[in-house]
């Protein structure tokens, strides 16, 4: 599977620095990310594309830095056990508004074959608990990826 995704992002592109804990923290998203669009236990191109849309327009990440983001967020999300252990980076370094931003991208890459299944909406739940993202959040958050989407 991962290099499966890796080489369907296999382009030149400069690349960014990025210091080792954004990157930590870009992993931690990514993993989230991943972990939304394998919920389904289907992780089609759809879904990769949204990932890497959404990797590109509103994390400004090059489209090198997102090979390697994704191949090491594929890599902890298979050997996680929980999704504590992401959510916890999330929580030490991102402010509410990049919370939010985290759900609305996840939503996306949820709406993105067309279908929310419900262990992709239960996923994006549990995470905006644990990054205590309110209710009313996201809810705000789906529809928006919604309105994107349509």
């Amino acid at each position: 599977m991962i290099n499966f995704i890796k080489n369907i992002f296999k382009k030149n592109s400069e690349e960014i620095e990025i210091n080792d804990d954004q990157n930590e923290v870009m992993i931690a998203a990514v993993s989230l990310m991943i972990e939304v669009s394998l919920a389904d236990n289907i992780m089609d191109l759809t879904e990769i594309n949204q990932l890497k849309k959404v990797l590109l327009d509103k994390f400004n990440i090059t489209e090198l830095k997102i090979d390697e983001l994704i191949e090491s967020g594929s890599k902890n999300q298979e050997s996680s056990t929980s999704l504590y252990e992401f959510t916890r980076k999330i929580n030490d370094e991102y402010d509410f508004s990049n919370k939010e931003k985290l759900i609305t991208s996840m939503w996306e890459i949820a709406y993105a074959d067309g279908n929310i299944d419900k262990y992709e909406e239960y996923v994006i739940r549990k995470v905006s608990d644990l990054i205590y993202v309110s209710h009313e959040d996201f809810i705000k958050s789906k529809q928006r990826a919604k309105n994107e989407n349509s």
